[in-house]
């Protein structure tokens, strides 16, 4: 958990800012049928201006050390990601 929430934080603008929620650690199957170790939460922090971002989905892939945060652009891979595999 530690981890993914250092490489959560560093895709932020301000990476101290970061505030976590909705954790979840589990076995979950990819678009593929294979079993994927993910971590999927919320996350909320403040943008380069100071004014807070509102929560976002994430997707933490274990393994891989890789995450996707979904800023809100339904086709983007993030959102993709994190609707296939989260929900």
């Amino acid at each position: 958990m530690d981890r993914a929430k250092v490489t959560i934080a560093s895709k932020m603008d301000d990476p101290g800012s970061a505030e976590f929620s909705d954790m979840k650690r589990a076995m979950r199957l990819n678009m593929f049928g294979r079993a994927v170790d993910t971590i999927c939460g919320r996350v909320k922090g403040r943008n380069a201006s100071g004014d807070e971002t509102g929560e976002k989905p994430f997707l933490y892939l274990v393994k891989e050390d890789e995450a996707y945060v979904v800023d809100g652009k339904s086709g983007s891979a993030a959102s993709t990601a994190y609707r296939n595999i989260c929900n």
